[in-house]
């Protein structure tokens, strides 16, 4: 299934994560790789702990963030497939 801005995603179980002041780490073990997250890379992560949609995702972090849906989507979306092809992320539903 495509992911965009009408999917619903949710992070992979099994991706180990350790807090580095405002930044996450992920390792993925099954990927064999590990991911340095930002603070905003962070906050989604979090958010991505329970299924979301992406538009609720975007409108989230909007509100988090000062910016428009339409202008946290561009960024998110991209970050979104990124995380998937890595194997951390996957669509539901």
């Amino acid at each position: 299934m495509a992911l965009d801005v009408t999917s619903t995603v949710i992070r992979n179980d099994g991706i180990m994560t350790a807090p580095v002041d405002d930044e996450i780490v992920l390792l993925n073990m099954a990927g064999n790789n590990y991911i340095s997250l930002d603070a905003i890379g962070r906050r989604i992560w979090e958010l991505l702990e329970s299924a979301i949609a992406v538009k609720e995702l975007c409108r989230q972090l909007g509100l988090e963030f000062e910016a428009t849906e339409d202008q946290i989507c561009a960024d998110v979306l991209p970050f979104l497939l990124e995380l998937e092809k890595d194997g951390l992320v996957r669509v539901i539903g």
